[in-house]
């Protein structure tokens, strides 16, 4: 079964002409061009076509997908002028992320990760995530749903050693289309490093949660052991388990949605950690802890992993006021020697700015950090190292 886009990839293939003199960049590996690099043309082209990228001098350079309506005009899949932009490359890309994943996934205790990662693994727009035998496809922007059919049908050949009977694409601001085998159930057990979680593919965070964390979920654990953990921003509990299996005292989750809290509470359960001190509040993190810290309630951990603060450059200087003032209030309510684990998913706050930020929230606080870890997206998240954008994950742990 394959949901609405049934059309392959259009094979019809238009030039369009660098004005500026990018060949050095996209050689290195950056894989979008923008619109206002690109000579006038004389016709207009649709989103979806495929293009060769000429140079300043009218020589081949590239070939990619052409974005009408997006700053970014075109996103490289190949520097080989013999390399058609069809189906055979979809499915060949496919399966060399899967087999660059072996070495970095342990099957026996995790079946749920990112299968291919867009531009780190050569298909700009396109992610695919394994949730057990479920494969959630997201395609972002218009040109890429052209590849939409070649993309189903790729995940079908390569997927079946992976025991693959669901693919399902999720849509920004819309509802999710099954694209191939059974309806996805409500919600999927996965087992993430040895721990067990349900996930929601249908209407959770993201493709269903956040599989970029994975690898930090277990690096906090053992700063957890006999401590009390403040988990704000908690979602479904991810840092929680872990904090209260490492062995932690108690444990609060914080998040401004029940639903999330919810699952969080069935995550202890399931993962037969009922008899740990479990606190769920919900509540707007800010507010909660100018609460904690005025009622005096000291952790030996907070972990702090909001949202997006910056989506765009243009909210960047707003987004870096939010961060300061989140992390001195998260250092307020953490005792003397206690740990700050702080991350930022935008990709617009770069690693400098940052540790620039954790450093002026421990002088409004009046704390003195040490930096234990920086530590950034996990291994099935690769970007090419040309490409900054797509480091986006910052997680850094320090000593207050």
């Amino acid at each position: 079964m394959l949901g609405p886009a049934r059309a392959r990839l259009d094979v019809r293939v238009a030039d369009v002409r660098l004005r500026k003199d990018l060949a050095r960049s996209v050689r290195a590996g950056h894989p979008w061009i923008y619109g206002d690099a690109l000579a006038p043309m004389s016709a207009t082209i649709a989103s979806g076509t495929v293009v060769n990228v000429l140079d300043v001098d009218g020589k081949f350079l590239a070939r990619g997908l052409y974005e009408a309506r997006s700053p970014i005009a075109v996103r490289v899949y190949t520097l080989d002028a013999d390399e058609a932009l069809d189906g055979a490359l979809v499915e060949r890309r496919l399966r060399s992320a899967l087999a660059a994943r072996k070495g970095t996934i342990d099957e026996t205790e995790t079946n749920a990760f990112r299968w291919l990662n867009g531009e780190g693994d050569l298909i700009p727009g396109v992610v695919v995530d394994r949730y057990a035998h479920v494969a959630v496809v997201r395609l972002d922007g218009d040109a890429v749903q052209a590849l939409r059919a070649d993309v189903v049908r790729a995940v079908e050949a390569v997927g079946t050693p992976l025991g693959i009977t669901s693919i399902y694409e999720r849509t920004r601001g819309a509802k999710g289309v099954l694209l191939s085998g059974a309806m996805p159930p409500e919600r999927v057990s996965i087992n993430e490093c040895g721990v067990h979680y349900w996930v929601d593919v249908l209407r959770g965070q993201k493709t269903g949660t956040f599989l970029d964390q994975r690898e930090n979920r277990r690096a906090i654990r053992p700063f957890c052991t006999g401590e009390d953990v403040a988990n704000l921003f908690s979602y479904s509990g991810g840092f929680s388990v872990h904090a209260a299996l490492a062995g932690a005292r108690s444990v609060v989750s914080v998040d401004s949605a029940q639903p999330a809290l919810d699952d969080a509470r069935a995550h202890f359960t399931v993962n037969g950690l009922d008899k740990v001190p479990h606190e769920l509040a919900c509540a707007d993190a800010f507010e909660w802890l100018e609460r904690t810290h005025k009622d005096g309630r000291r952790f030996g951990v907070a972990i702090v992993d909001p949202p997006s603060f910056a989506p765009s450059e243009k909210s960047l200087g707003p987004a870096l006021q939010a961060y300061r003032r989140l992390f001195a209030g998260a250092l307020s309510v953490i005792m003397p020697g206690g740990i700050l684990a702080a991350a930022s998913c935008s990709s617009h706050v770069t690693h400098e700015a940052f540790m620039g930020v954790l450093a002026d929230a421990g002088a409004r606080a009046n704390r003195r950090l040490r930096v234990l870890e920086v530590r950034g997206q996990p291994a099935d998240h690769p970007s090419p190292p040309a490409f900054p954008e797509g480091r986006y994950l910052k997680f850094v742990i320090v000593r207050a």
